[in-house]
């Protein structure tokens, strides 16, 4: 019983203190959003899907919150306000995830549809894999990998309904129209580090996994 104690005790203690560094985070960028310019130069629109605090320069920033930075502020995503086959590049980070599996085949489509003929759309989720080896790493300690599986639960639209791995994101980019799909790489695709979550790391009780998986493909 005592030993049982220590473990709840312990698993709210990390729960705690990963929740006080998210929202001292959120916090600080949102107050006071840093501007991020990256290598990508091509003078087609760039749109930054639920961008929150981090501030793309030279792309379009949308998101359900209403940051000093944020050009539009929407909360389905649809991208109503541009005709069909308008945009150069789509990127999204850690969003995919709040939408039902219909929601996001529905979400997928539609922004199929206003991208231009070689449109590129990056995606970046948390990894369902990763999120396995994280939670055998800390001995099936499920709040190590409650926030990228459930979401941070600490605003309305800041919930998971979904969850994906490489094989599953894949055959839905598939089926809603995107080719040439594979893996990217913030560091390579972007030239800076981000902030978000698409390059981010895990400290397990082994080794620092990355927690996301990172797709782009096109239209």
């Amino acid at each position: 019983m005592l030993i049982n104690i220590k473990k709840l005790i312990k698993s709210f203690f990390i729960f705690s203190i990963n929740f006080i560094k998210s929202q001292i985070y959120t916090f600080k960028y949102f107050s006071k959003p840093l501007p991020i310019y990256t290598k990508i130069e091509k003078k087609g629109l760039k749109v930054h899907l639920g961008s929150g605090p981090i501030n793309l320069q030279g792309w379009i920033n949308i998101d359900v919150r209403n940051y000093s930075h944020t050009h539009l502020f929407q909360k389905d995503f649809h991208l109503k306000q541009f005709t069909p086959g308008s945009i150069e590049e789509i990127y999204m980070s850690h969003v995919l995830e709040h939408f039902s599996f219909i929601e996001a085949e529905n979400l997928l489509i539609q922004l199929h549809e206003k991208l231009d003929h070689r449109g590129l759309i990056r995606i970046s989720v948390p990894s369902f894999d990763s999120m396995v080896r994280i939670y055998l790493d800390n001995k099936k300690d499920l709040s190590s990998i409650s926030g990228p599986l459930f979401g941070g639960q600490d605003y309305e639209y800041n919930f998971h309904k979904s969850v994906y791995n490489k094989n599953s994101l894949t055959a839905l980019l598939k089926k809603c129209g995107f080719k040439n799909i594979v893996e990217w790489n913030t560091w390579e695709d972007f030239g800076v580090n981000l902030g978000d979550w698409s390059n981010a790391k895990i400290k397990t009780k082994i080794t620092k996994r990355s927690i996301s998986l990172n797709l782009k493909g096109r239209k």
